[in-house]
């Protein structure tokens, strides 16, 4: 197996984690994701924001985590389905991070109680994006090594 396919099998796993535990626990259990600083506080957000935050939560449990277990399983056997679904998975890798930033706009323009946006919260997801543009790229690039 080839280090870039090694690099994207890896960040599917932390991303797996990341969702299982930010997302699935924020549905679960909204105070203590957000202490660990995965969510927005609740007492700094207006309380229509958590609930929105626990229903994207529970839309990505029911989608993300099946896509990242199937691009997971299909990467590591070197079968199609892990090409197509690693390509779902870095969409929307890609699209997640862009409607956060976009409604932290809207929040502050509409003065709704939002969490100010920290340094991390636009480097680590930029970093999340740059990483899906590329592997989408590798994956394309190699995709003849796929059944």
């Amino acid at each position: 197996m080839s280090v870039g396919m090694k690099v994207i099998i890896g960040f599917h796993m932390v991303s797996f984690s990341l969702w299982l535990i930010g997302q699935t626990g924020a549905v679960l259990d909204y105070d203590t994701v957000a202490a660990w600083g995965l969510q927005g506080p609740r007492d700094l957000l207006d309380p229509v924001i958590v609930e929105v935050n626990r229903g994207i939560g529970l839309a990505d449990t029911f989608v993300m985590l099946p896509l990242h277990a199937a691009a997971l399983l299909g990467l590591i056997r070197g079968r199609f389905y892990g090409l197509v679904t690693s390509w779902l998975v870095f969409g929307m890798t890609i699209y997640w991070p862009t409607v956060f930033w976009c409604s932290q706009y809207f929040y502050s323009r509409a003065g709704v109680v939002h969490q100010p946006t920290q340094p991390e919260a636009v480097i680590l997801p930029a970093v999340m994006m740059a990483v899906a543009i590329w592997g989408s790229w590798y994956l394309a690039k190699n995709r003849s090594e796929f059944e």
